[in-house]
């Protein structure tokens, strides 16, 4: 890595670092009263089989066969005292399930009910319900019925506490998930807009569009799996939106990887790409239109994403050996690599606990989300990379401009920046001006004092130029003593007026420093007093006027004409 990353790499920790800890203090919620986890305890239904004193997060020891679509499950127990409590509250988390919650024999809360009877999918739902003022020593029953085959094989046990409390220890529990998913959403808009004004200037960064938008999908996909969005924007349909962002993923890793590595001529790589697109698509038209759930399919997307792992591994290893590769380039795939292995560690999770092996959640938050943060981390840095260097080249070109047009002494236009203009006078149909303007003994005053002076005379008229005509039009150096100014819309332009402004700022600066007096000749012309106009045929006419004053001023000054 070169030093030019690094500078990058440290303001996108610290930008990472300066969100998680706002998300952290503004989220977190301390306990004002008790909580208490509902894990054991429960007696439990399947189909009109019980089985009493299940521990829920243990559920599978307890079936015969796995749940299916249309199975009956009901969940009940007794509420323990835990103290008072404001507003008490249970938060409970469903999984692929309807959701009818009887409280003391009362249906409290229905959930879910006509979009199973509808056949549409139903997910994986927090669920905030109200008990009412007293709770304690009361049943609490959870009447689910099974939408998806395979619907769960555990639960996460109900916190019982007040509303706030119940509510803000679920959000404690996923801040790592919450902050990760606000860094990659805000990152991604962000980085989107600002790639989408400077793409027209830094080519490189189209690939980084693709990044943003990456970003934003990786975002909305962490935080429905773990159902924390709907904390902030509640929808039923929480898990549809997790596997429909969870689909885009491989598709827009294939364009990430396309488009940062340049693989045009890459076939095997192609195919593939498309293949995850038609695959994708397919089955987002399974699900929609077919009635097929993405749940169903979702063995074919980790074969898809085993596959593009495969790829990216491949091309990273033949990538190593390139020569000159861009520092940017291998930021960018670190993260895309990283990125990747938490997404496979990830799939062998969810394996691991179809077959009742338990992974900790805290652990499977923390790798998945720091495997997130490093992919936005690596992009981000590389945004920085390249507007750094669009704005040195920038910088770079206005220098060479300034070089170009910038007259060295006074640092006004030169005569190129002026006979640039004058051209482009010629395509226009407004009523210009050009004023040529000559400064009266120069060459006496270098004679005499120096040609340092003489230059100070040349910097403090630039001046006085500038000071008058700047906010109506180019004021240029032409050499020598000789300036010119250009008022591209002189209609409502008091020239005359303008001209003995500045023979009134002169006049100001000869009574302050009265060593030599500081004097200009002027001859001006506008286009509208020729029948076919163009800016030669201005200028020469102003510049045969301001050499008609210049003969009667320097007979009135006693200034000899130069041969």
């Amino acid at each position: 890595m070169t030093k030019k990353m690094y500078f990058p790499l440290f303001l996108s920790i610290l930008i990472a670092i300066t969100i998680f800890t706002l998300s952290f203090l503004t989220l977190t919620h301390k306990l004002e009263y008790p909580i208490s986890p509902l894990l054991d305890g429960w007696e439990v239904s399947i189909n009109d089989t019980s089985y009493q004193d299940v521990d829920i997060s243990r559920f599978y020891e307890i079936l015969d066969e796995d749940i299916q679509l249309g199975d009956h499950i009901v969940m009940k127990r007794t509420l323990p005292d835990i103290g008072y409590l404001p507003n008490p509250t249970i938060v409970f988390r469903s999984r692929y399930t309807t959701l009818d919650c009887y409280f003391d024999d009362e249906l409290i809360y229905s959930f879910g009910n006509d979009i199973y009877k509808n056949k549409n999918f139903l997910g994986k739902h927090y669920h905030v319900i109200s008990l009412g003022s007293i709770y304690m020593d009361k049943e609490i029953v959870f009447d689910m019925y099974a939408t998806e085959d395979n619907a769960f094989v555990s639960l996460d046990p109900p916190i019982l506490g007040s509303h706030y409390d119940a509510v803000g220890s679920t959000v404690n529990a996923h801040l790592m998930v919450i902050a990760t998913g606000i860094f990659l959403i805000i990152f991604g808009i962000a980085f989107l807009c600002i790639a989408l004004l400077f793409i027209s200037s830094v080519p490189e960064i189209a690939s980084l569009l693709w990044g943003a938008l990456f970003s934003i999908i990786i975002g909305i996909w962490l935080m429905s799996y773990y159902n924390v969005l709907s904390f902030f924007i509640y929808t039923p349909y929480e898990t549809e939106i997790e596997y429909v962002f969870l689909y885009l993923i491989i598709p827009f890793l294939y364009v990430l990887i396309y488009n940062i590595l340049s693989l045009k001529d890459a076939r095997l790589f192609k195919i593939c790409m498309y293949m995850s697109y038609a695959l994708t698509i397919t089955q987002l038209v399974l699900h929609y239109i077919f009635n097929i759930h993405l749940l169903k399919t979702l063995v074919l997307y980790h074969f898809l994403g085993i596959l593009g792992c495969g790829m990216l591994f491949y091309y990273s290893f033949k990538l190593v050996k390139k020569p000159n590769v861009d520092p940017s380039v291998k930021v960018q795939m670190l993260g895309i690599y990283f990125f990747s292995i938490g997404l496979l560690i990830q799939v062998i999770i969810y394996y691991l606990n179809s077959i009742h092996i338990r992974t900790v959640l805290l652990a499977d938050m923390i790798m998945l989300s720091g495997a997130c943060l490093i992919f936005a981390m690596s992009q981000l840095s590389t945004y920085l990379v390249y507007i750094t260097q669009h704005y040195a080249r920038k910088q770079e070109n206005l220098s060479l401009s300034r070089l170009a047009y910038a007259d060295g002494l006074t640092n006004l236009p030169n005569r190129s920046k002026a006979d640039k203009l004058m051209s482009d006078l010629d395509n226009t149909t407004d009523d210009y001006c050009i004023i040529s303007i000559d400064l009266n003994g120069l060459k006496p005053i270098n004679d005499e004092f120096g040609h340092a002076a003489g230059d100070q005379y040349i910097k403090e008229f630039s001046d006085v130029l500038n000071r008058t005509f700047e906010s109506y039009g180019l004021c240029a150096r032409m050499g020598g003593d000789e300036f010119l100014v250009i008022i591209e819309d002189s209609k409502d332009v008091d020239i005359k007026g303008l001209i003995d402004q500045m023979n009134s700022y002169l006049n100001n600066i000869n009574s302050l420093h009265p060593e030599y007096q500081k004097s200009v000749a002027t001859g001006y012309a506008f286009s509208h007093e020729f029948s076919s106009p163009t800016s030669h045929k201005v200028y020469m006419r102003a510049d045969q006027r301001m050499y008609e004053e210049k003969a009667i001023m320097h007979k009135e000054l006693g200034i000899k004409t130069r041969s």
